[in-house]
């Protein structure tokens, strides 16, 4: 089963399309990363907010102060979680803030270098409850 990552760089565009070029290679449409992770750059006017729930976008747009017109939509597999937290490391070291799949959270910079546990998750795997 694959999950999803949602990364809003604090970087320009441009910067990330670089990076993404450095990172991963470029395929039609999309970037693929060792592991392999899947890579997308999404827009707010395809894609970018479907099926999240209302409160999860206005939590995002609180966290960064606007609501994000695009992302860095990354498809990994949860056994593929060391590569993906990599690639979100090198997206997010200008700053930034990312949400996942597991954990109704906008995760920072410094929760994600921490591998912070939030609500019993950790940035881009399952909560585990004792």
């Amino acid at each position: 089963m694959s999950e999803d990552a949602f990364v809003f760089p604090a970087m320009p565009k441009v910067n990330v399309v670089r990076l993404l070029g450095v990172l991963a290679e470029a395929q039609p449409g999309q970037w693929v990363a060792p592991g392999p992770v899947f890579v997308w750059l999404v827009e707010e006017d395809r894609d970018l907010y479907v099926d999240w729930e209302p409160d999860m976008v206005a939590t995002l747009e609180r966290a960064v102060g606007q609501r994000p017109t695009w992302a860095v939509q990354i498809n990994y597999r949860a056994s593929r979680r060391d590569e993906m937290m990599t690639l979100t490391r090198a997206l997010m070291r200008s700053g930034g803030v990312a949400v996942d799949d597991f954990v109704d959270h906008v995760w920072t910079v410094e929760e994600i270098a921490a591998d912070a546990l939030v609500r019993g998750g950790r940035f881009g795997e399952p909560p585990v409850w004792r």
